[in-house]
């Protein structure tokens, strides 16, 4: 089963956004450290059900500007409009390769796998492989897949980790019949449970390791971590 793995909210100044979310939500957040071949560098909020908060931000925009990662051409889109907050999020996997094949025996459009790395404040490397099914950064949010060398992002000392838990993950989308499809074949995923809501508009949601993965009709993306949301 997937799990969610992390929320990416793009930053104009991830240590401000330190700040003000330490004192708004009463999060713990810790340096996470330097992506060096994209040029970005983030702030990391380690929840209590494996998964994390990522604040990014730009060190080096020549980096971001020319780099092929579609998370690091998303950040440059972002900064480009000026947007900032959540922006895309991953579902963490432990056999990545499985994945490749059915995108390869379905003729899904993907990119990758992306090796990734990010040294600590303390020197030692973290280390990940990262797959893009193909979405128009434009227009929509399809999340990633990620897999750890280690098999998660681990805090670097528990006291770093929050006691507050991932809930939920939920897309916007115009067209929910299409986008329900889409997700399950993209994902591997069964067929979802729909939701009225009571203003009549309808949900989809899954269940994941940690969490609910939804699908609502409306735009933009809500994560919530028991009494903390973030809203694009």
């Amino acid at each position: 089963m997937l799990a969610f793995d992390h929320l990416v909210i793009f930053s104009e100044n991830p240590e401000n956004d330190q700040r003000a979310i330490s004192n708004e939500h009463r999060l713990t957040l810790t340096k996470g450290g330097h992506h060096e071949n994209w040029g970005t560098y983030n702030y990391l909020a380690f929840m209590g059900n494996h998964c994390y908060i990522e604040w990014i931000g730009i060190e080096d925009q020549m980096k971001v500007d020319t780099s092929d990662n579609p998370l690091i051409q998303h950040v440059a889109f972002s900064e480009r409009l000026q947007r900032y907050g959540p922006i895309q999020f991953a579902l963490r996997t432990s056999n990545l390769d499985s994945l490749i094949k059915h995108y390869e025996e379905n003729a899904i459009p993907y990119k990758g796998p992306y090796p990734g790395q990010r040294r600590r404040p303390d020197g030692t490397m973290m280390k990940w492989r990262m797959l893009f099914p193909e979405y128009d950064v434009q227009q929509e949010v399809l999340p990633f897949l990620i897999e750890w060398e280690d098999g998660e992002n681990h805090p670097p000392r528990p006291d770093l980790t929050n006691d507050e838990e991932f809930s939920s993950i939920q897309i916007g989308v115009s067209q929910l019949k299409t986008a329900i499809e889409r997700i399950k074949k993209t994902y591997m995923l069964p067929e979802p449970r729909l939701i009225e809501k009571e203003n009549g508009i309808w949900s989809a949601e899954w269940d994941l390791e940690n969490g609910l993965f939804k699908l609502t009709e409306g735009s933009g993306l809500h994560a919530v971590f028991d009494n903390a949301s973030f809203h694009s």
